[in-house]
């Protein structure tokens, strides 16, 4: 809804970040049993919440605007109400926009104030992007907007990209936290106002692997396969916080001996460990297991990027199954990324709480990892098979080698 453009800022001090998240995680669980949220809109409350947005926001679009864009899709504009009270006091938009509608926002030819119809999808359709148009949340409304993220994670909208703009410092950190990346490569230029979360197919080809986002100048967020026993540590200490220290686990039994046996994925917010997913690799399937997430970034969208990214991983292995175990109430949490119930399996019990199984069935990646790939991909870093690795770098030396000499046999 709002022209004004975003300032770009550093990176704020990991530990002050840590801070920060942590007391806004209490505060958020805290607020979301006083929120209501509701994609019913009514139209005579639009003017009301529109004038008292703009105060703080800014120019917006006009009320006959933004219900021609709720009539075009219901899941446009979504309403929240303080529980016990009886008229919405906040609200947060998106544009739902079709493939044209994402180079439109990306070129400028898309009236943010006004937007063409013909950029926008019904509800029926798939966008290719959201577009967080306003968002006006105060108080304690703000723990609305996970409810939100919630609907835009369901399979309908899981392949569009996620888009954004900030106005302030305080926005920026909001962003990294929901694990936004900032900037946005678009027809080869670099747009430093939008920040993304990057899921549409033909975006994250062009990026790097989801499970290979992570740099600590470059991308201090994102996620990375562990190699190294400085990572493993940061690891250790992610699950012993959730883990031993909040569940009560014993330490036996959260460290099993298989670390060792497995591969290891962490994200990093701001360079600071936010959490992990252990993967072990059997004969004709892969197993996810040990999802982690830091209280204090659980607002984030760390734990569902972490799945994205170690069903990424076991397709780029050309793995066609994967399995795992799911606690009986967070089943609907991994239903989202095509989880079902494994076939004839009962539930079991193991370390105070009880379990299902659950598969997903997966196609192998495009360039998944084969015998026909000669051999010095093969011999990368784990996780790091799209770039060059050591090995090959130190085939363009000279050899130190003693040169072969020449037998010469009687004739």
């Amino acid at each position: 809804m709002s022209l004004v453009a975003q300032n770009s800022f550093s990176s704020a001090n990991a530990s002050a970040l840590a801070a920060e998240a942590a007391l806004e995680a209490e505060r958020m669980q805290r607020a979301a049993s006083m929120v209501t949220v509701t994609n019913r809109l009514e139209h005579a409350e639009v003017p009301r919440l529109l004038e008292a947005a703009g105060k703080v926001i800014g120019q917006l679009a006009t009320p006959d605007t933004v219900i021609r864009v709720a009539e075009k899709n219901a899941d446009a504009v979504w309403l929240f109400t303080r529980r016990g009270r009886s008229r919405p006091e906040g609200f947060m938009s998106a544009l739902l926009l079709n493939e044209a509608g994402r180079s439109a926002l990306f070129d400028g030819s898309l009236n943010l104030l006004d937007p063409q119809n013909d950029y926008l999808v019904s509800q029926h359709e798939r966008p290719a992007a959201i577009y967080v148009w306003a968002s006006f949340t105060p108080g304690v409304l703000a723990a609305g907007i996970n409810r939100v993220m919630d609907r835009f994670d369901s399979p309908h909208y899981a392949e569009a990209d996620i888009i954004s703009t900030s106005f302030t410092l305080r926005g920026h950190r909001a962003m990294v936290r929901r694990g936004f990346e900032e900037g946005v490569w678009h027809e080869g230029r670099f747009l430093e106002d939008f920040y993304m979360i990057p899921r549409r197919p033909k975006t994250l080809v062009a990026r790097q692997p989801s499970y290979a986002t992570y740099d600590q100048a470059l991308r201090p967020t994102g996620i990375k396969v562990v190699n190294g026993f400085e990572d493993m540590m940061r690891v250790a200490a992610v699950r012993s916080a959730v883990y031993i220290g909040e569940q009560a686990c014993p330490y036996n039994e959260e460290f099993d001996g298989n670390d060792l046996a497995a591969t290891h994925l962490l994200a990093l917010v701001n360079n600071e460990p936010a959490g992990c997913m252990r993967l072990r690799f059997f004969g004709d399937f892969a197993k996810l297991e040990r999802l982690a997430v830091r209280k204090e970034f659980r607002t984030s969208r760390t734990a569902f990027e972490l799945v994205r990214a170690s069903v990424a991983l076991c397709k780029e292995k050309g793995f066609r199954r994967i399995y795992g175990h799911a606690r009986e109430d967070y089943l609907a949490f991994w239903q989202h990324f095509g989880f079902n119930l494994k076939q004839n399996g009962a539930p079991f019990e193991f370390s105070d709480h009880q379990f299902l199984e659950m598969v997903d069935d997966i196609e192998p990646s495009p360039t998944a990892l084969s015998l026909n790939d000669g051999p010095y991909r093969l011999i990368r870093p784990e996780g790091m098979w799209h770039v060059r690795g050591p090995l090959e770098d130190s085939a363009l030396r000279q050899s130190k080698m003693p040169a072969k000499t020449q037998i010469e046999g009687g004739h």
